[in-house]
């Protein structure tokens, strides 16, 4: 026979478990469909959402190098960075010696966004007007890369 004191704390305990089982079981799918949904405007979803990277390298005389940076920033990147579908833009130089080379990689919404800017045949090569004055032997392709994972802190 249970006593009523033991009658008690069972029931007691009982009916907070009936009421914390629920509300627990709630708060993690909740936890779970909020996930699940990706944030506007939060880096950590770009891998989430589709980017495609367009690469181009170029090279030019170490000695014309900050003339040509000045350049690409003014009749390139700036151009890139005013189309829509553009998503950025990021320029990486690396000096050896007498040369030094510009490597940009523009990221964009789709293909499709690319051809808004490079016209069909999105491999080729647009170059700028002066670029024959800068590089040594100007590349005539661009790569494209799907983006899968960026994080960068």
């Amino acid at each position: 026979m249970i006593k009523p004191n033991n009658f008690f704390s069972i029931l007691c305990g009982l009916t907070i478990s009936a009421l914390i089982l629920p509300i627990t079981a709630f708060t993690q799918l909740d936890k779970l469909a909020v996930s699940a949904e990706p944030i506007p405007n939060n880096p950590a979803n770009t891998q989430s959402q589709k980017v495609v990277a367009r690469i181009w390298h170029g090279t030019t005389l170490t000695s014309k190098a900050d003339e040509y940076y000045a350049y690409l920033v003014e009749a390139g990147i700036k151009k890139i960075e005013s189309i829509p579908g553009n998503l950025g833009v990021q320029v990486l130089r690396r000096t050896d010696g007498d040369n030094t080379e510009f490597t940009v990689i523009s990221y964009w919404e789709s293909r499709d966004a690319i051809r808004e800017f490079a016209g069909n045949d999105i491999e080729k090569v647009r170059p700028l007007p002066r670029d024959n004055e800068y590089l040594i032997n100007p590349e005539t392709t661009v790569k494209h890369f799907d983006v899968m994972l960026s994080d960068r802190k």
